[in-house]
């Protein structure tokens, strides 16, 4: 069962593939038969994530894995974790000329480090687990070329997994006795500012990852069976393609579906408080009577959505994409709508009171008879948007675009409408 306390604001470690990464892995869409990149898929990986991946924008640390293994590529070669990208001066002036790295690492301890030898290799394999947030580590080659310094070159990052911060080396045996050794003298008691407390050697475990594995097993299950009514609180089923789920009244508060497609995906009353759903895809979806407060949907795709009824007091949509969506009757109250694209959007009756809609496109939306009581519209697109029968009392329109917008019946009493262009409104 998903850890119900995972926090929705917690980040996670992403990799941007190198510009030679990403030349070698349109030769292997060409070697593997793909005519391009847009007939590429991965298999429960949103498209959006594949393209970030292409594209050299941040993508998730097992995302970025999953499109390697399936282009049957080495992911630290594609991420530029090699030997010959980790040529460097001196790590202390590499260090000093980045005072922003050293800054942050500092606040990490290495906590605990172990080895395991491989019976049927020569290589042998180290873990270093980091205590702090997995996105502690600013820059993940700093981290290897110093490993590399103290141990030798045959070290490199095999892989990296959370619980707290783990560093999954392997090298020859010799260069990793070499590291442990130092350690151990406490010839080598920081690197780089990570103190070192303690090291012991455990046997192989296949428990590290064990947590990447449930996350695309449960994708799987989701996709073939839907999980309606489930219990998921806190699942991992980031940059997940969740296109035409059925998810409907599963409760998933604090669940991580960033950067999912969740396109057409049927999430009527599901319970998403908390819930990171930034980057999502949701266009077309049904969120009617869906409980989303305090949910991150901040730069989501919503548009054509339906969200009538639906509970988003307090909720961050700013930058999000709201167009044609319908909020008949939704609680925004509280929302972050800064910058949000609510054109053709229908709010009929919605509560917005105290929601912030500065710079919000709500060009020819239905707002009318709604509640926007102390809302902040400071610079908002409301041209040819219906506001008739709407709550303003104490709103803030100083500067907003009301253009050709219907006012009757509307209250703006103690309204500040300085600034704000009225021309062709209807204010009778």
């Amino acid at each position: 069962m998903p850890d119900s306390s995972s926090c929705k604001k917690k980040k996670k470690l992403t990799l941007v593939a190198s510009e030679k990464g990403v030349a070698t892995a349109e030769k292997a869409l060409i070697r593997l038969g793909f005519e391009s990149k847009s007939n590429f898929a991965v298999v429960h990986l949103s498209r959006s994530t594949v393209s970030k991946f292409f594209n050299q924008d941040p993508i998730q640390l097992d995302s970025f894995k999953i499109i390697c293994e399936a282009l049957k590529l080495k992911w630290q070669e594609i991420a530029g974790l090699t030997q010959e990208s980790l040529d460097y001066e001196p790590i202390e002036r590499q260090v000093k000329a980045r005072p922003d790295i050293e800054e942050r690492v500092t606040k990490t301890m290495l906590v605990r480090q172990v080895t395991i030898l491989e019976k049927t290799s020569q290589k042998t394999k180290a873990v270093i687990t980091l205590k702090g947030d997995i996105d502690s580590i600013s820059n993940i080659q700093v981290i290897a070329a110093i490993l590399k310094e103290y141990g030798g070159d045959t070290i490199q990052i095999a892989d990296i997994q959370e619980g707290s911060i783990k560093l999954i080396l392997e090298g020859s045996q010799e260069d990793i006795e070499r590291l442990l050794s130092k350690i151990k003298s406490e010839e080598l008691t920081e690197i780089d500012g990570f103190p070192v407390e303690d090291s012991q050697i455990l046997r192989e475990s296949s428990e590290d990852s064990e947590s990447s594995e449930q996350k695309w097993r449960l994708v799987e299950e989701i996709v073939t069976n839907g999980i309606r009514e489930r219990y998921l609180r806190g699942a991992d089923l980031s940059d997940a393609d969740l296109i035409d789920a059925n998810l409907n009244e599963a409760d998933l508060g604090y669940s991580n579906l960033s950067g999912a497609d969740l396109s057409r995906a049927n999430l009527r009353h599901a319970h998403l408080s908390d819930a990171n759903l930034s980057d999502a895809n949701l266009r077309g979806a049904n969120l009617s009577w869906a409980r989303l407060s305090g949910a991150d949907l901040s730069g989501a795709n919503l548009s054509d959505a339906d969200l009538s009824d639906a509970k988003l007091s307090d909720a961050n949509l700013s930058d999000a994409n709201l167009s044609r969506a319908n909020l008949i009757e939704a609680n925004l109250s509280g929302a972050n709508l800064s910058g949000t694209d609510l054109s053709g959007a229908n709010l009929i009756e919605a509560r917005l009171r105290g929601a912030n809609l500065s710079g919000a496109n709500l060009s020819g939306a239905d707002l009318s008879n709604a509640y926007l009581g102390c809302a902040d519209l400071s610079d908002a697109n409301l041209s040819d948007a219906n506001l008739s029968g709407a709550y303003l009392s104490d709103a803030n329109l100083s500067g907003a675009n009301l253009s050709g917008a219907q006012l009757r019946g509307a209250n703006p009493i103690n309204a500040d409408l300085r600034g704000a262009n009225l021309s062709g409104a209807d204010l009778i």
